[in-house]
């Protein structure tokens, strides 16, 4: 007798009005993964104990625990699974997004807790007029998958120097298409040009992928592994954080 299929419920979807965008929500009943897609692009993934299932936000973690940090500001929320994790290792967070929608869905919807700090805002103008200094600086700002053009200039490069403490960090989350994408090199090559220590972690054989542009005192980080088990996926996550490499900069790919 054959084994009868049993038919896949498809993930459930709840919509939410945003000033930037219509925000869903799908739920996947099968295992309690929930996704966050806006202006095409997927925000955040998380498992249902509020674990990320992306791993360039597993990578980021990753690299963030190697630093001594205490005070982190991230810029763009979605979610807010990040922050949420690093919150949950002892870490002060605050994040700062344009879309105050997030916010709510986040604390609503993916645990992120009370004590993080949700300013309302342009990314760039915060870091402008923020009289504080941060140990880390994250950059997981996107319009769709692409990085808003104002958070890739030099007004950019120089307002994350005056927020970030001599001896800090910088990490830059990169959507690439193709292969031929060259956002994250030449967005590292201007923070090179505004005197910055710059590396960058990739995987560049792949077509569409994260790239992330580390900056500042990165120079004794190793490639990240994963430290939170995801309750699904871990896995793939573990296979994709180990096929990231650093390379160089400048010339040919590592």
């Amino acid at each position: 007798m054959s084994a009868q299929r049993v038919p896949v419920k498809p993930p459930r979807q709840v919509k939410y009005s945003s000033d930037v965008g219509t925000i869903k929500l799908m739920y996947a009943e099968k295992t309690g993964a929930l996704t966050y897609v806006q202006n095409g692009g997927n925000q955040t993934a998380m498992d249902g104990g509020g674990v990320s299932l992306d791993t360039y936000v597993h990578a980021i973690y990753s690299l963030a625990r190697q630093t001594t940090a205490k005070d982190v500001l991230m810029i763009g929320c979605g979610g807010g699974v990040l922050g949420t994790m690093l919150v949950r290792v002892g870490m002060k967070v605050t994040i700062v997004d344009i879309d105050k929608t997030s916010f709510t869905l986040a604390r609503r919807h993916f645990h992120m807790p009370r004590d993080i700090t949700c300013h309302v805002g342009d990314g760039l103008a915060h870091m402008q007029r923020t009289r504080k200094r941060y140990d880390v600086l994250v950059i997981d700002a996107f319009i769709g998958e692409k990085i808003p053009k104002h958070l890739t200039g030099d007004a950019f490069c120089q307002a994350a120097r005056r927020c970030v403490r001599p001896g800090g960090a910088m990490f830059v989350n990169v959507c690439l298409d193709d292969r031929a994408d060259m956002t994250a090199l030449k967005l590292a090559g201007r923070l090179k040009d505004n005197r910055w220590t710059v590396r960058l972690l990739d995987r560049p054989r792949l077509p569409a992928r994260n790239a992330i542009i580390m900056a500042g005192d990165v120079g004794h980080l190793i490639e990240p592994r994963m430290t939170e088990i995801p309750e699904t996926e871990a896995r793939r996550i573990r296979s994709e954080l180990g096929a990231l490499r650093f390379r160089p900069v400048d010339g040919p790919e590592g």
